[in-house]
């Protein structure tokens, strides 16, 4: 019994300056020696692990180890704590807690790289929110404010970082793309991860004299990549896959076309990228599509003949374009890719239209609110949502966010902050750029 306390008390102090939720459930479950999991709990890791072998077996995960691993401090924390249930702990506690973890041991650090954890991460533990960014010479300014936010209080506390951003970046026409976001100057693409406060710099092409013309950023889930669409002067399209040791590859873009120049972001919706195009010879306007795991492109008709208000957003998982107006908002649903088919519905603003002319949209939830903010930053900044099935609005405000001393300290001045970066349904992302 002394024994066992002793290596309770090791395994919690060491674990005492990371996540008070692993100190609380290592301190439920060791106590319960031999009963670690619930029937449950045992029969969901079962599954889990039958599933993702390949990434996520315990024997796996310990033969990866370096051989000089204390075998005394790997029976501290892998007999004590089983491999199943320490990586059930460390997947729901926040990225920071995780990324502070990996040096607890060795142990830790190969669970929290494990591939299919981190590829596994976002959709398991993070929480949507929406990412405010905005620049100042070599400088970003970076606010997260979570997206669900209870209307009772509606003041809510800012998370709020900074971080360098040289070369005079600015945001590509993507949205937040399974945690990361893109980057473009004249000739570069940067990946950026703000969970890990990372910027990866993208290769040149061969020809460092090609100037960009639009990139893209997509997420494919089924091979859990990243790939990067550009399009470069009288070069075509190429592709390049993200992190995976390779040049940038020319594909054939078929139906020719470009990038049209648009106010709203690309849309990657389930391993699908969408973005507003040129086409052919006559430069008709149009959707295309693209498919990040086949590579392939598909052209899409608009829907309605004044295509050029309508933004194209994700919706409950599938592709929408949305008109806002004054008095309400028009959008037409993709029901059938394949044959084209678009369902459309029009509702109405329940509240006074005076509002909506100081408000833009910015995107849409998970749950299908159209998200709308303000252009410029003052001394408050408020998100409001629309529930199109509802009929209804929330309103989420936050004080503080460019008060007068945080201008006087940053060199800011005193007038509205304009060029914001707004990014709904952002998540975490333990992805090492």
């Amino acid at each position: 019994m002394d024994s066992e306390k002793e290596k309770t008390g090791e395994i919690i102090q060491g674990t005492s300056q990371f996540s008070s939720l692993i100190r609380t459930l290592i301190q439920w479950y060791l106590p319960n020696r031999g009963i670690f999991l619930t029937e449950n709990a045992a029969s969901l890791a079962r599954s889990f692990f039958a599933k993702h072998t390949q990434y996520s077996s315990p024997k796996r995960l310990r033969t990866s180890l370096h051989d000089d691993q204390n075998p005394v401090t790997e029976r501290k924390c892998s007999g004590s704590v089983p491999l199943d249930l320490l990586w059930e702990i460390l997947s729901r506690v926040p990225a920071k807690s995780i990324v502070r973890s990996r040096s607890v041991s060795k142990l830790w650090s190969s669970v929290t790289t494990n591939p299919y954890f981190i590829n596994s991460f976002p959709t398991r533990s993070s929480k949507p929110c929406v990412l405010l960014v905005f620049q100042k010479g070599e400088t970003l300014f970076v606010f997260s404010f979570p997206q669900h936010q209870n209307p009772i209080n509606p003041y809510s506390q800012v998370e709020r970082y900074e971080v360098i951003n040289p070369n005079n970046r600015h945001f590509a026409c993507s949205n937040s793309v399974h945690g990361l976001i893109c980057f473009e100057t004249s000739k570069k693409l940067v990946i950026w991860n703000p969970t890990m406060r990372r910027f990866l710099t993208l290769p040149e092409p061969e020809n460092s004299s090609l100037r960009y013309v639009r990139g893209f950023l997509g997420y494919d889930p089924i091979e859990c990549q990243y790939k990067v669409l550009s399009f470069l002067t009288d070069q075509g399209i190429r592709v390049l896959t993200v992190r995976a040791q390779e040049s940038w590859r020319m594909i054939e873009a078929n139906p020719l076309h470009l990038p049209a120049p648009t106010k709203g972001y690309a849309q990657c919706i389930n391993g699908i990228l969408y973005y507003e195009a040129f086409c052919g010879l006559t430069l008709k306007h149009a959707i295309m599509s693209f498919d990040l795991r086949f590579e392939t492109f598909n052209l899409i008709e608009f829907p309605m003949n004044d295509h050029i208000r309508g933004l194209l957003v994700p919706y409950e998982g599938r592709l929408a374009l949305v008109n806002s107006m004054h008095t309400g908002v028009e959008i037409w649903i993709m029901e059938d890719e394949e044959n084209q088919k678009w369902s459309f519905k029009h509702v109405m603003y329940p509240i006074s239209v005076k509002i909506w002319r100081t408000l833009y949209l910015k995107g849409v939830t998970d749950d299908g609110e159209l998200v709308y903010t303000p252009r410029s930053l003052s001394k408050s900044f408020h998100v409001v949502y629309f529930d199109l099935k509802r009929e209804s609005i929330r309103e989420t405000k936050f004080k503080g966010i460019a008060c007068d001393l945080f201008r006087k300290l940053k060199g800011l001045g005193f007038g509205p902050l304009n060029d914001l970066g707004v990014f709904p349904n952002h998540i975490e992302s333990l992805l090492s750029l």
